[in-house]
């Protein structure tokens, strides 16, 4: 069994989520970098200053060694556990001084600083703390030029350090714990109220479903306004293909129940009249043809039908026309069809533009023109296809153009069944276009048809 996809929304929140702790903990990882380096140079500049500090108090003595006052500038150098620390060391790392807080404690060890040398390092002490120790190499003149090497070092213990450190980061990751939840709690009453249009259109699909809606509502923010538009023209033309066949089929029931009365009636005697069982047969084809041709306009039944070339479809109907109607010859023009491409059902096109020629066909005295174009409605400015079919027989009257439009409704002596335009009207109708009958230039009728664009309109190479 295939498994469920989950929600939008929890799509779209788990995404945010795992976005949001990316975004923080590297957010997170910068500050406590940068947090660290401003501690280590503020602690540098401490010990620094401190190292200074000793140098300046510092006084030569006979043997050639450096003598520190018992008042040292820095009252935590001679408290012991004080965590600053302090020796002096000669040039050959001998230690001439420590400070009182330093006492059983090797600050040194085993680096060296030569003249004018600064180094500042993290190290493990003989004791098993951390500190950070800064050390500078100095050449001290005394009297007779004679000069002396020294090496000062200075300490700082890391516990208090550390703790701060450690409480600087609890302190961050609460912070930023706080303002992820919130954030997430933010982004999920904004996710619930943008997905709420979707949760509307899925209620009223549900109520289409159940019978208690007839279309979906078309007050829907810009981005589902097209969705919305395109379901509704489904639901619409599957509701009139459905209707339609039912009714077809109805219909269809019912003319056959008369010719089949009289075949019964005519078998049963002893006797059939065989001219009366042929022409009621003939009957019965003609009833069949009429209903399977209006069961033929079904309009749209997709949201996105492939485009199809109207230029090359018009040539193949002209084609079939013309064998049709061999005994007539009809000189046949084709105006700017092949930059244009139509997005509808082929079976469709056929019937419209099929009916259209058949019709002008018919009616002509030798001349037929089906001209194509492209343009923009005058009222609200969408693209349009307009299809005309035009020829040089007696014409249409203004007077019977509503007319010709219904069902039966044949003109003259003409063969037919008299439901071709009443097919095209029907399939324009289902595409929302406008049909309108009026007088040809070539003296006869011209119909006229435009197709809204439901998408781009293709140009293509002739």
């Amino acid at each position: 069994m295939a498994r469920r996809p989950s929600s939008l929304s929890v799509r779209l929140l788990v995404t945010t989520t795992l976005l949001l702790v990316a975004t923080f903990a590297l957010l997170t990882g910068l500050l406590d970098t940068l947090f660290r380096q401003m501690s280590e140079n503020a602690i540098h500049d401490i010990l620094h200053v401190q190292a200074l500090a000793l140098i300046s108090v510092a006084e030569p003595g006979d043997d050639g060694l450096l003598v520190l006052p018992r008042q040292l500038p820095e009252p935590r150098l001679v408290s012991p556990g004080s965590g600053l620390y302090a020796e002096i060391l000669d040039s050959q790392g001998k230690r001439i001084w420590r400070s009182p807080s330093a006492v059983g404690i090797e600050l040194a060890g085993d680096i060296r600083v030569g003249s004018g040398q600064h180094i500042f390092q993290r190290r493990t002490l003989a004791d098993g703390s951390d500190a950070f120790v800064l050390g500078i190499g100095i050449i001290w003149e005394f009297v007779d030029d004679v000069s002396y090497g020294f090496q000062v070092f200075v300490g700082e213990d890391l516990a208090a350090y550390d703790r701060q450190l450690a409480t600087y980061r609890q302190q961050l990751m609460l912070w930023f714990g706080v303002v992820v939840i919130g954030l997430l709690i933010v982004i999920a009453g904004l996710l619930r109220r943008g997905l709420r249009p979707l949760r509307r259109m899925a209620d009223e699909i549900t109520a289409i479903e159940n019978g208690t809606v007839d279309l979906l509502s078309e007050d829907y923010p810009r981005e589902l306004i097209g969705v919305a538009r395109n379901m509704n023209m489904l639901v619409r033309s599957e509701r009139q293909r459905i209707n339609r066949f039912r009714t077809t089929m109805d219909d269809l029931a019912h003319s056959l129940k008369t010719p089949l009365a009289v075949l019964r009636m005519e078998l049963s005697g002893a006797d059939p009249d065989v001219e009366t069982l042929r022409s009621q047969v003939a009957r019965m084809q003609g009833v069949v043809d009429y209903q399977l041709r209006r069961a033929a306009a079904t309009g749209p039944r997709s949201l996105a039908p492939e485009a199809v070339r109207l230029g090359p479809l018009v040539r193949e109907i002209a084609s079939s026309l013309r064998k049709i109607h061999q005994d007539k010859s009809v000189r046949f023009e084709l105006l700017d069809a092949d930059a244009i491409s139509y997005a509808a059902e082929q079976g469709d096109l056929y019937e419209l533009l099929g009916n259209l020629m058949d019709n002008a066909w018919k009616w002509c005295r030798a001349a037929v023109t089906v001209s194509i174009g492209a343009r923009n409605d005058d009222d609200s400015g969408a693209p349009v296809v307009v299809l005309a079919v035009e020829d040089d027989g007696p014409g249409i009257a203004a007077a019977d153009a509503e007319a010709v439009l219904s069902r039966g409704e044949r003109r003259g002596d003409v063969p037919g069944q008299g439901i071709g335009l009443a097919v095209v009207a029907e399939l324009v109708e289902l595409y929302g276009g406008i049909l309108r009958i009026g007088s040809s230039g070539m003296g006869g009728a011209r119909v006229t048809i435009e197709l809204p664009v439901r998408r781009r309109i293709t140009p293509r190479a002739s």
